[in-house]
């Protein structure tokens, strides 16, 4: 499942639609677009699945000087309203914002964080 969710966030990522996706047994819930990632997150809540995935990627030219790719406590609550259990962020290049409160939130919330 994180696999086939890497290839598919970094289609999506390489189109400039979005970097964030939720997948669940090889079925893709959503895609970031235009709302931003806390709104297709809640889209993505509203379906039935047993084990989300929320994968967020980067842009193959990303510019970090103007579009830095962030995780952070927002994220982790709105992951936790949606029922979506586990994250995976391309290690090394997505900002965690105040690391150790939100690994704190994930533990508490049984949210896993993965690196890729």
């Amino acid at each position: 499942m994180l696999q086939h969710g890497i290839h598919i966030a970094k289609s999506v990522a390489s189109l400039d639609i979005g970097q964030g996706v939720v997948v669940n047994n090889g079925t893709v819930l959503a895609v970031e677009a235009f709302e931003g990632t806390d709104a297709m997150l809640r889209r993505a809540g509203s379906f039935e699945a047993k084990q989300p995935l929320f994968i967020k990627t980067v842009k193959p030219n990303q510019d970090y000087r103007f579009d830095v790719p962030v995780f952070g406590m927002k994220t982790i609550e709105v992951l936790h309203e949606a029922n979506i259990p586990h994250a995976a962020l391309e290690a090394n290049k997505t900002l965690i914002l105040q690391k150790e409160i939100v690994l704190q939130a994930a533990s508490k919330y049984k949210i896993t964080i993965l690196g890729y």
